[in-house]
């Protein structure tokens, strides 16, 4: 996700923290300082509220970040690499790079969120009964966290994507039908009811309510599932259009290529500008070396260009992304998508065979929707 920084990894899952999450953090914070803990403890200064506040947030984070490594747990159990998971303003997403291959998958995957706050919850619930009564700081964070983790594993469960509930919804009609498109569908359907459910409630309560911003908050979260609901199902029919199809059906089997080691300014005078690139893959003999682009080009002084070889400013691909011919197509759309990229080289035994696209991608999707495989059926 743009815009997001690593903090660390977990069980060789990297962690990152995204900038719109520093918002929330300071939200929550100022909340709690203003409004929880006042309320259910007073007589204490605006520096200890402001502490508790930050405390409790900061433990919130960490349940929350407890709720996804168990959606990447058992996805890695299941066979399904896991990237990375990036905390955010709504909350945390596990980057799965695969979809799950069967319905009992991603039950599985799904429901192990909820379950995992819902747990947190009942365990803070059970260390708050052996501090009842003390009036302690203790009691009081515990108290918000026994609350927020139970509200936050029923959350998830309302059944619409892309809520962990809407995935489980999904899980249980794809058991049923045995059709993924259908159950998507589905599941989509119920998340964009449920978003504008939440949108009408925000507009409700900015409205006719002694709470503006809380109806500002349900509308953009009602806003952030619809989209999510709407890139969901965008994304089932993506998947349901190419099932089947290989790279190899797809992919441009004569990409431009440039030798390792020309200079700079020869890649520029004999190939970028007469030809509009703006990258070209780089071999060295039959091999794939790399790619170079632009970019890459500009970090180099343009003195520099008639004697810097091409090998010396590129991307290694070592450092690259690469298909096989035989691989899905649905495993490649990921790559592009999550690593946000245009192009893919496509490597078979070191040696470069071709290289699929964005717009390639689009075309052959276009295509097969026009002949009518929007639903999967043969040519």
């Amino acid at each position: 996700m743009p815009g997001s920084f690593r903090i660390g990894s977990i069980a060789g899952i990297d962690i990152y923290i995204h900038i719109s999450w520093l918002i929330i953090l300071v939200f929550l914070t100022v909340s709690l300082a203003t409004g929880w803990f006042p309320a259910i403890t007073p007589g204490y200064s605006t520096s200890t509220y402001l502490f508790l506040g930050f405390i409790a947030a900061i433990l919130l984070f960490v349940s929350v970040l407890l709720h996804e490594l168990a959606h990447s747990f058992v996805a890695r159990a299941r066979g399904l690499p896991v990237k990375n998971i990036v905390l955010f303003i709504f909350g945390g997403v596990s980057n799965i790079e695969q979809e799950p291959h069967s319905a009992g998958t991603e039950f599985l995957m799904a429901f192990v969120g909820p379950l995992v706050s819902l747990l947190i919850g009942a365990v803070c619930f059970g260390l708050l009964l052996l501090v009842r009564g003390s009036h302690s700081p203790t009691e009081d964070i515990l108290t918000y966290l026994a609350f927020a983790n139970i509200l936050l594993g029923i959350f998830n469960l309302l059944p619409g994507f892309p809520l962990d509930g809407g995935r489980v919804l999904r899980s249980i009609v794809w058991k049923i039908t045995g059709n993924p498109y259908r159950a998507t569908q589905v599941a989509t359907i119920v998340g964009q009811i449920i978003a504008y459910i939440f949108i009408l409630f925000g507009i409700w309560l900015f409205f006719f309510s002694q709470q503006p911003f809380n109806g500002l908050w349900f509308g953009f979260i009602g806003w952030f599932l619809l989209s999510s609901a709407q890139t969901a199902r965008a994304q089932a029919t993506l998947e349901t259009t190419f099932r089947g199809v290989t790279v190899a059906q797809v992919m441009n089997s004569q990409p431009m290529t440039v030798p390792a080691n020309i200079s700079l300014q020869k890649l520029i005078d004999d190939y970028f500008i007469p030809q509009g690139l703006r990258s070209a893959l780089v071999l060295q003999g039959e091999h794939l070396a790399g790619l170079i682009t632009l970019s890459d080009i500009r970090h180099v002084s343009r003195e520099e260009w008639p004697k810097t070889p091409v090998g010396f400013a590129m991307i290694p691909v070592d450092r690259l992304h690469t298909v096989t011919p035989q691989q899905r197509l649905t495993e490649a759309l990921p790559l592009i998508t999550s690593n946000d990229v245009n192009q893919l080289p496509v490597v078979q035994d070191g040696k470069l065979v071709g290289i699929i696209t964005r717009e390639a991608i689009i075309r052959s999707l276009q295509v097969r929707q026009s002949l009518g495989q929007h639903r999967g059926t043969p040519a």
